[in-house]
């Protein structure tokens, strides 16, 4: 009897907790977990992903709810390559520059690149479509730093006659125009991009010299200011990543050969910049 007993009471626990197991099911779109309240040991139920205890549609529904809720939605997705896109942007330029010979405006015996520093900062402030996953065009406007140099020399202007020589030399420039781009994709994020363009330059030259005779306490001040243009044309290579859908960060190297190089007979650029892409 005692047997029976005995094992009569091994199958009503074994029963009691194959009732106590939980299950999962679906409300407002969360998991829940329930179990009975006969026994409250966790070590019985062991939870198994919920689409294994559901039909397949149910598991399906799941699953992709989970794959939506672990992306970050900040990463860049690619759209339709076949929509134009516009976007702004600005970037921070360092230019420098190649002189030519100068002219008799100038008054220069050495031509400009005794006289004239030959880097700038500039900003360019840029707006343009992307047309597909590999054309775009794209206008701008730059704008550089007006850059100064200082020259000082001493002259014999007459017998016994020495006179010291103080020169400060700006220049600066502006210019707008119309580059094209391409575009390769190396990655979802990364391409490569090379752009061929034409832009005006205007540039500014401003003069300032001062000479002293310190023995005869003479001071001569003259100032000549000369304005220039040429249109540049423009080859550049660079790469831009794209962070998320609509924002891009971007990098050149840039080429620009003068069509009038009697000043100035081509400059280089490497800029960086954002974009934001509608």
């Amino acid at each position: 009897m005692k047997k029976y007993l005995i094992l009569a009471s091994i199958f009503t626990i074994l029963t009691g907790n194959v009732q106590a197991a939980g299950w999962y099911y679906e409300d407002d779109g969360y998991d829940k977990y329930e179990t009975r309240p006969q026994y409250s040991n966790q070590n019985y139920y062991q939870k198994q992903p919920r689409y294994q205890q559901l039909p397949a549609s149910a598991g399906r529904r799941y699953q992709e709810r989970q794959y939506t809720r672990s992306q970050n939605m900040n990463t860049y997705q690619p759209t339709e390559t076949n929509k134009i896109r516009p976007y702004i942007g600005v970037d921070v330029m360092t230019t420098s520059m190649d002189f030519g010979t100068g002219s008799d405006d100038w008054k220069m015996k050495n031509g400009p690149s005794e006289y004239y520093e030959d880097k700038n900062i500039s900003a360019n402030f840029v707006a343009g479509l992307k047309f597909n996953k590999n054309f775009g065009i794209e206008g701008f406007y730059q704008q550089s730093s007006e850059e100064e140099q200082n020259e000082k020399w001493n002259e014999t202007i007459a017998p016994n006659v020495n006179m010291d020589f103080d020169a400060t030399n700006y220049l600066s420039f502006k210019a707008y125009g119309i580059d094209t781009q391409w575009y390769a994709s190396v990655t979802q994020e990364f391409e490569i991009l090379a752009s061929l363009g034409l832009a005006q330059y205007e540039f500014e030259s401003k003069d300032k010299l001062i000479g002293k005779v310190a023995t005869a306490g003479f001071t001569h001040t003259s100032k000549h200011n000369n304005d220039f243009d040429s249109l540049g044309v423009r080859l550049g290579i660079g790469g831009q990543y794209n962070i998320t859908e609509h924002i891009a960060l971007r990098a050149m190297a840039r080429y620009i050969h003068m069509t009038d190089d009697e000043y100035i007979k081509s400059m280089t650029e490497l800029s960086l910049g954002i974009r934001y892409i509608f």
